[in-house]
């Protein structure tokens, strides 16, 4: 029987709704009526997850990583009594366990905080999104530096990740990205996301967003300057000091089995024959929306889930044909040359050079191998 050893619980509610942010979320005007509502979403919800779960053939294991995202999951204060109670306290942590928890600057206080490390978080994502505060107007963040620079230092000496934006709207004077994170960096972050701003179509400063060929350059200048820093940058939009980084995701970028509850949160489940089953959470009425992944899907999304990743791998590990195999070596040999992966023996390993255009290598990749053998 299949296992399961990681879950995430989405937790939606947020003071303010920032207007770039297009994950699912709800304003918090209410805490006690809409948390209780929530937690009996919960309830309802568990019971289908567990249904789904038996008739896929699935077992519960000490979850080797557990992480509440948002939503600003630091403002569920009862989260830690809830969680307590069945049947969610029949869910067990493995010895070492990476349980992380997002926390928005001023949306927290000390009594909630200590009882989430009670409850076994030990890490945290902090919702920084830039460390200057004409920016963090622009980006609609309710939270000012000041609060920033509370949260940080009361997190000293912890395990905690900040978010970084790029591609803020353009101000009068340009942003000076590399004093932010100096700054930042002086609170000893262990890990750094770097997001780049998608904004919806009512995106009202739209207008000022730079072009991708800047925003590509500013991705290029953090990264240069996160592993000058030490930092190791493992992932497209991530970075952490060795040994930091997030176990969590990893399970998302290796395709291993990761369970999903809460309204809008998402799951994954590898199947037999090397198919999958990925499943999304209604937000009304805790029922799921199922997406069946066939062979041929899985593997091509293990590929680009690992053109994201900073390991190498070996052409052999997605083709197993000599054909397929030679014409994605070519492929590389390509790319190498314009600059953007290069080779280790027998074995591959993307650069941030080519993480910036990945979407359009991924294009090429797809044109390359159309005729051939889908991945093994």
């Amino acid at each position: 029987m299949s296992s399961i050893r990681s879950l995430y619980i989405h937790v939606p509610y947020c003071r303010h709704l920032c207007n770039y942010c297009d994950f699912y979320k709800v304003r918090l005007s209410d805490a006690r009526t809409q948390f209780g509502d929530y937690e009996r979403y919960l309830q309802r919800n568990w019971e289908r997850h567990e249904s789904l779960r038996a008739q896929l053939g699935l077992a519960w294991e000490p979850l080797e990583t557990l992480y509440f995202g948002g939503g600003t999951p630091s403002l569920w204060v009862r989260g830690p009594e809830f969680l307590a109670q069945k049947p969610f306290s029949e869910l067990r942590l493995a010895t070492g366990a990476e349980v992380t928890l997002e926390i928005d600057p001023g949306a927290w206080d000390e009594a909630s905080l200590r009882a989430w490390k009670e409850f076994g978080v030990n890490r945290f994502s902090v919702g920084t999104q830039a460390f200057d505060e004409d920016f963090l107007r622009v980006l609609d963040r309710t939270h000012d530096l000041a609060s920033v620079r509370v949260l940080l230092g009361r997190l000293a000496g912890e395990n905690f990740s900040v978010d970084f934006l790029l591609g803020a709207p353009e101000l009068t004077q340009p942003r000076q990205i590399e004093r932010e994170l100096e700054e930042l960096l002086r609170y000893e972050p262990r890990h750094v996301s770097l997001y780049i701003l998608q904004p919806a179509a009512g995106y009202k400063l739209k207008t000022k967003i730079p072009d991708d060929e800047r925003v590509g350059a500013e991705y290029l200048r953090v990264s240069e300057f996160l592993r000058a820093a030490g930092y190791h940058h493992y992932e497209v939009s991530n970075f952490a000091r060795p040994g930091f980084e997030s176990r969590h995701n990893l399970k998302y970028w290796h395709s291993k089995n990761v369970a999903g509850i809460g309204p809008s949160a998402t799951g994954y489940f590898g199947l037999a024959g090397d198919t999958g089953l990925r499943y999304k959470w209604k937000v009304s009425d805790a029922a799921e929306e199922r997406e069946a992944l066939g062979a041929a899907e899985v593997g091509l999304e293990k590929l680009y889930l690992r053109l994201r990743l900073s390991e190498p791998f070996a052409v052999r590990e997605f083709y197993a044909d000599a054909q397929s195999q030679g014409s994605f070596t070519s492929l590389l040999e390509d790319w190498q040359l314009r600059g953007y992966c290069h080779s280790e023996g027998l074995k591959w390993r993307m650069l941030p050079t080519g993480w910036v255009v990945l979407d359009s290598l991924m294009g090429e990749l797809f044109q390359r191998v159309t005729g051939e053998a889908g991945p093994s």
